[in-house]
């Protein structure tokens, strides 16, 4: 192979690993996202809306896209660690561990910057 041709393999071959592992981040992250959709369903769609539009199910309870515009995103991540605390007595506390709390704050954000 001349140097010539052997340069642009190289170049292609960097270009093609540097495009596997843009889209396998781009998998990582939505995978990331899917799963903090799961957990907030599981966790809080019964009363609040968790999808970028639409009401929620309890009239009383914000849409999670609300919520999540109302916290700089650190206050949030550190109340969903703790177990977020309401006015409202059947709201039940749940403690996320980290990578849950991860998880919904990228899908939230997913939401937020969807607009």
């Amino acid at each position: 192979m001349t140097p010539c041709l052997a340069n642009q393999a190289r170049i292609l071959a960097v270009g093609f690993l540097l495009g596997l592992s843009a889209s396998s981040e781009a998998a990582d992250s939505s995978g990331l996202r899917n799963r903090g959709k799961a957990i907030l369903q599981q966790n809080c769609g019964r009363c609040h809306a968790i999808e970028a539009a639409g009401e929620s199910p309890l009239k009383q309870a914000p849409p999670m896209r609300d919520i999540y515009a109302r916290f700089a995103p650190r206050e949030l991540q550190a109340e969903l660690k703790e177990g977020m605390v309401s006015r409202h007595r059947a709201m039940p506390q749940i403690d996320f561990s980290d990578e849950d709390v991860d998880a919904i704050l990228a899908y939230l954000y997913a939401l937020a910057t969807q607009k």
